[in-house]
């Protein structure tokens, strides 16, 4: 981060935080309540969330399979199911991404079934049609249907190219009248009690992809007793981990560079000005002074251009008067702008100091600038 060059602003002497000693003056302006503080906070937590995911899902984890002897590459033995494509290429299955629901009171109709489950009832209809399966839950009062594409397990050959899941892309399938044309108010099955589960417990599959690339296969099984719903991801694609990697340190981070303020160090002594952070890092730059030692109080206008909403802009104009210093090339340097055409008054305490601890009075401050 590049230190701005222009002066610190003091609107009342209580603004500014002055720490004086013989030969040596650093001045800052004051923080004010807890407001300058919140956003680098939230950075700083945000991103330590974020890092900590990081460690969990690539460093804990890998170190974990590289000290298992028994893994089964590519996919670790936790993630205990996978398909394995022509190209070699490995889709796991983790625990994590695999949920198991009790269901009960299992009915069947002709294409309908039914089950209870979190206290609810879920009925659906479902037609098979050139090799796929076509399943549309039925929410009440809803005057259509809304049906989805699956594959069944049993339609798919032993090697898989992924070709197969790319119905949606490939080879898009016409859906049966039912899911365009009925509706389903005006269909009363006539549910009776089953014990045979949907689709004799194979799993059905479902696609999930990015900008014209398969990137996950999800599929539902019923059990005897259970609905499982679960996700298949390419193993090893980790992009994203890795980003959140950079990202999360790079919040962590920000605080350090985030609304820091500066502070201004003239020392006489060493005859150096110094223009640093209040906070570490500090990140000083620093310019040789005037000998002998010069500084000015000077009335002055500034000018602030603003930009608008509109895109247009505007300019204001603030009277004060101006501390500043010479360099050795007899530059003037702008340390502090006092918003007040009376500086020495309205803010003597700090003036008197300054020139107490430089042993330096302030020169000629009718000139303007």
């Amino acid at each position: 981060m590049v230190l701005g060059s222009g002066p610190i602003w003091i609107y009342e002497e209580e603004q500014i935080l002055l720490n004086a000693s013989p030969g040596v003056v650093k001045f800052a302006e004051k923080n004010h309540g807890l407001f300058p503080y919140l956003i680098p906070i939230v950075l700083f937590l945000f991103g330590a969330l974020i890092f900590a995911g990081f460690v969990d899902e690539v460093l804990i984890y890998n170190y974990e399979k590289i000290m298992d002897k028994d893994s089964d590459e590519p996919c670790w033995p936790e993630w205990d199911d996978r398909i394995v494509l022509t190209n070699g290429t490995y889709m796991c299955i983790t625990e994590w991404n695999t949920f198991r629901e009790d269901y009960s009171n299992f009915k069947t109709s002709d294409n309908h079934y039914k089950f209870d489950q979190w206290e609810e009832t879920y009925e659906y209809r479902w037609s098979e049609q050139d090799g796929y399966l076509f399943i549309s839950y039925i929410p009440p009062d809803r005057d259509h249907y809304e049906c989805s594409t699956y594959i069944r397990e049993s339609s798919l050959p032993k090697n898989l190219t992924g070709d197969e899941f790319w119905y949606y892309y490939l080879d898009t399938p016409d859906f049966p009248d039912w899911c365009e044309d009925e509706d389903p108010r005006n269909v009363n099955p006539q549910y009776i009690s089953n014990s045979s589960i949907p689709f004799n417990g194979e799993k059905f599959y479902d696609v999930y992809e990015s900008s014209g690339e398969l990137y996950g296969i999800s599929f539902q099984q019923f059990t005897d007793d259970e609905q499982i719903m679960s996700e298949y991801y390419y193993e090893g694609e980790v992009t994203h981990t890795y980003f959140t990697g950079v990202l999360g340190p790079a919040m962590m981070s920000a605080p350090i560079f985030f609304g820091r303020k500066k502070r201004y160090v003239i020392d006489t002594n060493n005859s150096i000005f110094t223009t640093e952070f209040v906070s570490f890092p500090h990140l000083p730059k620093m310019k040789k002074l005037a000998k002998p030692f010069e500084m000015y109080l000077t009335n002055t206008t500034k000018e602030i251009h603003h930009s608008n909403e509109d895109g247009g802009s505007r300019t204001s104009y603030h009277n004060g008067m101006e501390l500043s210093i010479a360099d050795e090339n007899g530059d003037l340097i702008d340390v502090i702008f006092f918003l007040s055409d009376n500086a020495k008054k309205e803010f003597k305490q700090t003036l008197e100091k300054i020139e107490f601890v430089t042993e330096t009075t302030f020169g000629n401050s009718s000139d303007e600038k």
